[in-house]
Formats: structure tokens, C-alpha cells, sequence
């Protein structure tokens, strides 16, 4: 009996739902393991507890419909995505609130979505007092939420008939979604197998310059992530200045779209050579590192740290990792301005970073050019190009669509952060961090969020579901979560 399709996308998303929550119980089981190694076995038994939930409730969602002939389409790939973040977070939650690293649920709420959104917030005031095994998992969150929930699943199993590519679209940043492969499975282990390679690589190379292992794991997790959380109050402020330039040049890298560490490895080096996304982020980083270092000339005690620190600094915003390795607060108006930039732009598509993507800004850049143009040369063909080939007007548009409404979203997230009590510099950094996946990027003066030291754990309820809020729509670049909003998605 042929099944309605209504029914048919219900059975579709609880099969997803449950199959994903498995991979999230058995992340949770190997976080334990720190915990039984360091002799705390009641932690490393509550993270046990906590999988077991999970994979229930999983396993609740799953079986009913296994075998059933499900399907995704764009729509469901859109819905999909979004619920299982929220749920994700929703169970990712437990092992913070259970562990009483967190006093309320919505404050491990808050804390287990700026993990999974790769954003790096932080309510936790002494994370150097969690147990290994709870700080463990918060650390692996983000690394999960970095290269992203669905590409995992999808290198996992092939589960759905052609649905694969609706999925992988929802959820990967960018405004094409690459193919190195005829499958979207064998791109999905592709990107994977790149991701853990570069986080063996990161982890090697920190534990030989002097971390202790679970550091150079915790850190390895970070900066291939592009996160912010860290396993130390400083966060990267009390280790060495080599360390902290590997940490630079570990950013930059991951800020770099994934797939083109692929093509260097296969010798495709046109690809590399050809792409207009990836000079322009090198020629910005460049330029950005440049003028902040002049801009902080007189207040650099010596040329060497402040150009480590100069650096560091812009390889964190501009790939919305939100590590910090100095009191950047107090330098000059004009370098914090270009840091603010660096938040808004972000680094590459396809990459772990947040921020309306290098390309987005790039294309509007050459469109508003070429628009200019047009008005001196009223009959002159003047086309936008990406390495090389034509860029329809359709995508344009749909660009310059994504900017207004990312504008709108921060907009309306910086008033109801103000209408919460939140000093006016406060809340625009604030919802723009949270927006942009940046975590704890710039401070103003004055205030304690983002330091390093600091959190958002004085917001109040309202403040932290609608960093939360903001959080998810950054992750997924706004148009999945907004179209199941509208009626023409609901539409039959």
C-alpha cells in the first residue's frame, strides 16, 4: 500500500532523528573514559547514564520505521537538520546538568548549542573545575557541530533513497555544495576523513611542542572546529608563544574550505590556484594582520608580540574560532573596528567557520562593481565571475537576500538583548557573536564578555534562549531554519 507522502516524511524524520541520536549516545560513551582514567568513575558513570538515555530514546525513534520506504526531499532535509541540532542540544545537555557543572537546564542548554554550533560561548565560570569527562564532552561537542551532525551521519550509512543530497545541503555552509564524488556518501567520508586528519595532525604537533595530551586533544578539537570553548579560564593566553603560533596558522588553515585540502592532496592544484574565495581570504587576513599591528604600534611592548598577537587575533575572528591570546580590549578604536569586520565577513564556504562567508562578501563586492559599471556603460556586457565562470543574476540575488535578513536577524536580536537589561555595546557584540558563530570574540571596554575570562552567564533567561536562537540560525545560515516558517513550506 503506497503510504501518503505527509506520513511518508513523518516515518522519514523519526528514522533520521533516532539513527542520529545513536551517533550522539555513542560520542557520549567515550567521554567516560577521561573520568575512569582519572579516578572518577561516578562522572565517567553519569556520561554512561547519559548515552543510555539517549541511545533509548534513539532506538524509541529508530525501529518503528526501519525498513519503511522513506525518502528526503528538500523540505524534510530542511526540517530534519534543524530538529536534530535542537535535539542534539536538548539531550547534549544532561551530562552538564546531571554532573551539576551547570546549576539550570537552560544555562546547559546554552552551553551544549554554542558546542554543537561551533560558537564558543561559555556561562561556565571556572571550566578548570568541571570533571574530565564533562569537559571532555563539552570540548567534543564542538568538534561534532564543526564539521557537522548530518556529513558524520552521512559517511556512516546510506540510509535514504536520494535523500542524501537534501540533507547534506541544509546543513553545509556555502552557496554552492560541492561534489568530489558521484555519491554524496563518498563526499560526506571525505570530508570526515580530511577532518580527522587534520585533528590527529593539530593534536600531534601541540602535544610535541609541550601540551599534555588531553590539552593538545581539547585544543586539536578547537581550532579544527573553529570554536571557542576552552578547557582553561585563559584560554590560550598561558601557553607558549610557539604554541600560539601553531595555534595561528591551525585557524587560518581551518578556515579554509575543506575540500580544497583534498584537491592539494590528489595534486589538483588549479583547483587551489583558480579559486577567487581563497585568495581573497588570504589577501584579507594579510591586510587585516597589517594594519591592526601598525594601528598597535605604540602600545606593542616589542615587534615580536605584537605581531604574534597580532596574528593570533585575526586568525581567530576572521574564522570565528573566538580563541584569545592577550588583552586585545584596550587597543586602538580603528583595530577593534576591523576585528568587528573580520566577525561579519568570516572566513571561507565549506570551511568550519562562521559569518556570512568570504564568498557571499566577495560576489557582493563584484556585483555592486560591476552595478557601477553598468552605469557608466548603459550597453556594455559586464558579467560577476567566480573563478571563471558566470554567476547567474538568481544567485546574486539570493546573496544579497541572505545579507538582508542576517541584518534583520541581528537587528532584532541586538533589541531584545537590550530590552533585557544588556549594555548597548554589550548586545550588539554579543548577538553578533552569537550569529556569527564567533563565541567570545571582541569585548568592549568595560565589559566581561568574551575575554577569555569572561561569559554570559549574568544574561537573563530571555537573553540566553535568544543567543541560543541565534546561535542555531548562524550554524545554518539562516534560510533552513527561516523556510519552515513560512507557508509556502508547509504548503502540501
Amino acid at each position: 500500500m503506497k503510504l501518503p507522502s505527509q506520513l511518508k516524511t513523518l516515518f522519514t524524520i523519526f528514522y533520521v532523528l533516532g539513527a542520529l541520536l545513536f551517533v550522539e549516545a555513542g560520542f557520549m560513551a567515550l567521554c567516560c573514559l577521561p573520568s575512569f582514567i582519572d579516578g572518577e568513575p561516578q562522572y565517567g558513570l553519569i556520561m554512561l547514564k547519559c548515552a543510555l538515555i539517549t541511545a533509548v530514546v534513539g532506538f524509541a525513534l529508530w525501529f518503528p520505521f526501519h525498513g519503511k520506504p522513506i525518502d528526503v526531499d528538500k523540505r524534510a532535509g530542511f526540517l530534519i537538520v534543524t530538529l536534530i541540532w535542537i535535539v542534539f542540544s536538548l539531550f547534549g545537555s544532561f551530562p552538564l546538568l546531571i554532573s551539576g557543572g551547570v546549576n539550570t537546564y537552560l544555562d546547559a542548554f546554552f552551553e551544549t548549542m554554542s558546542g554543537f554550533t561551533a560558537t564558543g560561548s561559555s556561562i561556565i565560570n571556572d571550566v578548570e573545575s568541571l570533571p574530565s569527562s564533562i569537559g571532555m564532552w563539552r570540548i567534543i561537542t564542538q568538534w561534532i557541530g564543526g564539521i557537522g551532525i548530518i556529513v558524520i551521519l552521512l559517511s556512516l550509512i546510506s540510509f535514504v533513497s536520494g535523500g542524501g543530497m537534501a540533507l547534506y545541503s541544509a546543513e553545509v555552509s556555502g552557496i554552492t555544495k560541492t561534489k568530489v564524488a558521484p555519491h554524496i556518501r563518498q563526499t560526506s567520508t571525505i570530508l570526515i576523513r580530511t577532518y580527522l586528519i587534520l585533528t590527529i595532525f593539530y593534536c600531534c604537533v601541540y602535544f610535541l611542542s609541550g601540551m599534555e595530551i588531553f590539552d593538545a586533544i581539547c585544543y586539536a578539537f578547537t581550532t579544527v572546529a573553529t570554536a571557542g570553548l576552552s578547557p582553561h579560564n585563559s584560554s590560550a593566553a598561558g601557553f607558549s608563544p610557539l604554541i600560539q603560533w601553531e595555534m595561528s596558522v591551525f585557524m587560518i588553515f581551518s578556515g579554509t574550505n575543506l575540500l580544497l585540502f583534498y584537491f592539494l592532496i590528489k595534486g589538483q592544484f588549479d583547483e587551489l590556484k583558480n579559486n577567487d574565495e581563497l585568495r581573497t581570504y588570504l589577501k584579507i587576513f594579510i591586510i587585516a594582520v597589517i594594519l591592526i599591528f601598525i594601528l598597535n604600534f605604540p602600545q606593542n611592548e616589542n615587534i615580536s608580540d605584537g605581531l604574534r598577537n597580532s596574528v593570533f587575533m585575526t586568525a581567530s575572528l576572521i574564522t570565528s574560532t573566538g580563541l584569545i591570546n592577550c588583552d586585545y580590549i584596550n587597543w586602538s578604536s580603528a583595530s577593534i573596528f576591523v576585528l568587528v569586520m573580520l566577525m561579519i565577513g568570516g572566513a571561507m564556504s565549506g570551511s568550519t567557520s562562521g559569518g556570512l562567508k568570504m564568498v557571499r562578501m566577495l560576489l557582493l563586492f563584484k556585483n555592486a562593481k560591476a552595478t557601477i559599471s553598468r552605469g557608466l556603460h548603459s550597453n556594455a556586457f559586464i558579467p560577476v565571475t567566480l573563478n571563471g565562470r558566470l554567476v547567474e543574476q538568481r544567485t546574486l540575488f539570493n546573496i544579497f537576500e541572505v545579507f538582508i535578513l542576517y541584518v534583520s536577524v541581528l537587528v532584532v536580536g541586538f533589541l531584545i538583548l537590550i530590552a533585557t537589561g544588556v549594555d548597548g555595546q554589550e548586545a550588539f557584540v554579543s548577538a553578533l557573536g552569537a550569529l556569527g558563530n564567533m563565541g567570545p570574540g571582541y569585548t568592549p571596554i568595560g565589559s566581561e564578555v568574551g575575554s577569555g575570562m569572561g561569559n554570559f552567564a549574568h544574561f537573563t533567561p530571555v537573553g540566553k534562549l535568544t543567543m541560543s536562537f541565534l546561535m542555531l540560525v548562524g550554524r545554518l545560515e539562516l534560510v533552513t531554519v527561516f523556510s519552515i516558517f513560512t507557508k509556502t513550506f508547509w504548503r502540501r
